[in-house]
């Protein structure tokens, strides 16, 4: 109960923060400061009240203060860092989980320096050692390896267990991560660390400190810290501007060369992640059922539903181009040659296989994929060439992350001897030998590659730590965010180039985020004159607003579409769609007439034309659409019914059953099929026929009601052609 009123004190607060209530705020943190025991937090909360409260008594003496504005934003900065590290200490006080645990374990002591030693003397003792022959020399390596493996790991729970950091510390991270004498390794599990840290306790030195690793010279490291600082500082975008120290520092990432495109190369993979997590569920889920649901929007008698008939409708192929066109997608395309598209191809794979004791210590899910990891040593077959294949082949491997990796890894030493004989020489095969690795090296991959690689890895590592890791619940899953970047300032500022914007709009798009690709293209149309937009721009933001449902504002950016680029038949097309779909039939016929001009032949178009015109009562003109189309294609259902519905309402009697009967007679045959056809027969006087059809139509309706509800909503057309209301019901309770 104590950890339940912790947390809310700590939420309400930060709402508190975000709503510019200072005074609210720190009135509530005050009810935490009495019982807490930690004098330096209590020290630094003291400070940050007071100087707030004489804030408020020059403010109300009307005492002037240049520095007022930055004084302000200070403290309220100040008091955001207060309100996590308070909670997390009232946390380690009840808490049992691992986070809360390791705060107790090393309560704040100050160890970077020690833990940089200690790292940088087992790399320099393993570089001696692999140079010394001899059995005895292997032990001690092994050893070695396992004694640096725990150090690595406890470092990593102290730097993520780590409270807010001094100056000093944070040079003291910046210095580790620089060392050359330090294993990159180390350097990795170190960055993984500070932003696991940064989730828990957003610190600006530790921000900076990733910030200062994003230009760092190898790819591994550099990477790391980019994803981790996208995310974070993401997720803390509201507080950044209370640290002008770290807004600088991140605004300074410009100047790194290269950094615009890894920044926008990382943005689409976190982007690619939502495919995992099937978020564009949402539009499907909510959106075009409701529209589904609109009796207004479907003519069944013509089996054509216009919903169905416009979603079939593909985005415009022209955009393609843009895939072919465009260099970064080329990039893009090249990238997924080694790797997925997305997460969820190997997630659900290797989901299964987390459960080794390897992943029962945190750390290990962030642990760059070692040869020589204790863990791995102790699986793989002595063999010297079978374990070189299969390491081999799995460090060189550009499909799967660091965590599945060592999750083949365990799965291969639970393989039966045979079995793992055939994959070898599988593998071996794949070499060019049958036996071991060729000694010819791997041709060199370009640097813009690699590091889209390691980003792209290590986003699966992160992904796949918070979605199956047990302890992921310490954490608000960073995953379940947008993390769409453009929707903060910052670090989005540093994405606002009008060919980032522009690729992430086209990229959203293609993915289906109509509502967020929008809100990115308005931000362009406002950027950029109206004379500069294209045909295709206008284009797709009147596509994300057809299919966001909001059609007339669709029709807008379809209409400038037109002007720009007229007789477009795509354009032409999505015009009569949007004016059917505000249920304006007479406005869209033309379009729709067209459309046809355009595509004489295309038989989808001709149909929703003969549609409007029955709508219209043309139904002459709607015959010629509807035969030709039989004529195009001589076993076309959606034909034969359009033909056979529009005869029955001009009273053809026999031309309708001719063609309800070629219907009825296929295996495509469906409830309103035998509905209208006992229509037919109704309105004939064939009453026997007419129950019959009826009949099986009832069949094919989950109950009596359904029927019911079918057939009286043909009730006014039914009524026009001389049937009494007494006739109908009669006929609904023979049927019932």
């Amino acid at each position: 109960m104590e950890e339940k009123r912790i947390n809310e004190i700590y939420r309400k607060a930060d709402t508190l923060l975000r709503e510019n209530r200072m005074k609210q705020a720190i009135e509530l943190i005050s009810e935490e400061i009495d019982s807490l025991n930690n004098w330096e937090l209590c020290t630094r909360f003291s400070e940050v009240q007071t100087a707030y409260r004489y804030m408020l008594e020059y403010m109300g003496k009307g005492m002037p203060d240049p520095d007022r504005k930055r004084l302000y934003g200070e403290l309220v900065g100040k008091t955001f860092l207060l309100n996590d590290e308070i909670a997390a200490s009232r946390l380690s006080e009840h808490s049992m989980s691992v986070y809360c645990q390791m705060r107790r374990k090393f309560k704040e002591e100050k160890r970077i320096e020690r833990y940089h030693e200690l790292l940088k003397e087992h790399a320099v003792k393993m570089a001696l050692m692999c140079m010394l022959p001899g059995e005895n020399n292997e032990t001690a390596i092994k050893e070695l390896t396992e004694r640096h493996h725990r150090d690595s790991n406890e470092m990593f729970m102290y730097m993520w267990s780590r409270g807010s950091l001094s100056s000093n510390e944070g040079k003291s991270i910046t210095d580790f991560l620089n060392d050359l004498e330090v294993d990159n390794s180390d350097k990795a599990m170190a960055i993984s660390a500070i932003t696991m840290s940064l989730m828990k306790i957003f610190d600006p030195v530790k921000a900076i400190a990733l910030c200062s690793a994003v230009g760092n010279d190898e790819i591994v490291i550099a990477q790391r810290a980019l994803v981790g600082l996208a995310i974070t500082t993401y997720a803390n975008s509201h507080r950044i501007e209370y640290y002008p120290e770290l807004k600088e520092a991140i605004k300074g990432l410009n100047e790194i060369a290269g950094f615009s495109h890894r920044l926008y190369i990382t943005q689409i993979q976190l982007l690619r992640c939502r495919e995992t997590q099937k978020i564009d569920r949402k539009m499907r889920e909510e959106i075009i059922p409701a529209m589904l649901k609109n009796p207004n929007l479907r003519n069944p008698k013509l089996g054509i539903e216009v919903e169905k008939e416009i979603e079939k409708e593909d985005k415009n192929p022209e955009w393609e181009a843009w895939f072919a066109e465009d260099s970064i997608k080329n990039k893009l395309d090249e990238m997924a040659q080694w790797q997925q598209e997305g997460a969820d191809v190997y997630m659900s794979t290797f989901s299964q296989l987390k459960h080794y004791p390897f992943f029962n210590e945190m750390p290990n899910w962030f642990r760059p994929f070692d040869m020589n990891d204790p863990a791995v040593t102790k699986i793989i077959p002595k063999s010297s060439s079978s374990k070189e294949l299969i390491l081999k082949t799995l460090f060189e491997s550009k499909y799967f992350c660091n965590s599945d990796k060592y999750s083949f890894c365990f799965t291969f030493g639970q393989v039966p001897e045979e079995q793992r004989s055939m994959l070898m020489q599988q593998l071996g095969e794949q070499h060019g030998d049958g036996t071991a690795i060729p000694d010819t090296a791997m041709p060199a991959i370009p640097r813009k590659v690699e590091e889209e690689l390691q980003s792209n890895q290590y986003i699966q590592d992160l992904y796949r730590f918070f979605k199956l890791s047990t302890f992921s619940k310490d954490f608000i899953d960073p995953f379940s965010l947008s993390l769409n970047l453009l929707e903060s300032e910052i670090p989005g500022n540093l994405l606002r180039t009008p060919e980032a914007m522009s690729n992430i709009f086209h990229y959203l798009i293609q993915k289906e985020y109509y509502t967020e690709a929008f809100a990115i293209g308005r931000e362009l149309e406002k950027r950029e004159a109206a004379t500069t937009a294209d045909a295709r721009f206008y284009q797709e933001m009147g596509y994300c607003k057809q299919q966001t449902g909001e059609h007339e504002k669709a029709l807008e950016y379809y209409l400038k579409a037109d002007i720009i680029k007229p007789n477009t038949l795509w354009t032409i097309r999505h015009i009569a769609q949007c004016h059917r779909m505000g249920r304006n039939t007479k406005a869209a016929l033309p379009y729709y007439m067209q459309a046809e001009e355009l595509a004489p032949e295309n038989r989808s178009i001709l149909l929703q034309t003969g549609e409007c015109l029955v709508a219209l009562k043309r139904y002459d003109e709607a015959f010629a659409r509807f035969f030709k189309v039989e004529y195009l294609d001589a076993q076309s259902k959606r034909a034969w019914r359009a033909i056979a519905w529009c005869s029955f309402m001009v009273e053809k009697y026999e031309q309708a059953r001719n063609y309800y009967k070629k219907l009825l007679d296929t295996p495509e045959r469906n409830m309103q099929d035998w509905l209208n056809a006992g229509h037919v027969e109704f309105v004939a006087g064939n009453n026997g026929e007419a129950i019959e059809h009826y009949k099986k139509a009832a069949t094919l309706c989950k109950d009596s009601n359904e029927f019911s509800e079918h057939l009286f909503g043909d009730k006014k057309v039914l009524l026009s052609k001389g049937i009494s209301m007494n006739d109908l019901i009669l006929i609904r309770d023979i049927v019932e």
